[in-house]
């Protein structure tokens, strides 16, 4: 009879400590998920409320990042494919491309001679630039590459011959050149009244 009593406590105690530990597990997953929910809707809900540029364009470049995947150039398909992660696929940059087409390109052009790394990557080469994301995000605006206007075209067809002779570079060069960044920026500038 002594043991059939222990054997009942040991039992009792045994099932007790689970349904502890379970209810335990239980409250602690519920609070990271819904720190964690409250940490993703207060990030998209800062985003969303500002009405400024500059500091969606600082969130998102700058806080953010991402990978462009190749997305950086406009490809003339007749469907554009949106692959989840990649940067111009995000909410937050559909948010920002649809600011005031003006605004945008004035403001990104004030970005062009910036040399500061952003949080992007170019693959499969380096995080881009300021400036190098001014211009990406002009291309998403008017539809138009860097390298398919006039003054530029040398570069389109042109070889990659090692990982810093290849189009992140290219473009890093003409906006480390104030003549040439400066005829981006009036190129980009045109595109506003076609």
């Amino acid at each position: 009879m002594k043991y059939l009593i222990i054997f009942f406590l040991f039992i009792i105690t045994l099932f007790s400590f689970k349904n502890t530990t379970t209810l335990e597990w239980k409250k602690n997953n519920e609070k990271s998920s819904f720190g964690l929910n409250i940490f993703q809707n207060t990030t998209i809900q800062e985003i969303q409320q500002t009405d400024s540029i500059p500091e969606l364009w600082n969130e998102i470049v700058f806080k953010k990042g991402g990978c462009l995947g190749g997305q950086q150039y406009v490809k003339k398909l007749s469907s554009k494919r949106k692959i989840k992660r990649l940067v111009f696929s995000e909410t937050d940059w559909n948010l920002f491309l649809d600011f005031d087409k003006t605004e945008l390109t004035d403001f990104l052009i004030k970005q062009l001679s910036d040399t500061t790394k952003t949080k992007i990557h170019t693959c499969p080469f380096f995080n881009a630039t300021n400036g190098e994301m001014a211009v990406y995000s002009l291309q998403q605006i008017h539809n138009k590459n860097w390298y398919d206007f006039e003054e530029f075209l040398a570069y389109k067809n042109k070889d990659y011959t090692s990982g810093t002779d290849q189009p992140q570079t290219w473009l890093q060069n003409i906006l480390i050149d104030k003549f040439k960044r400066e005829k981006l920026a009036e190129l980009f500038q045109k595109e506003l009244n076609n």
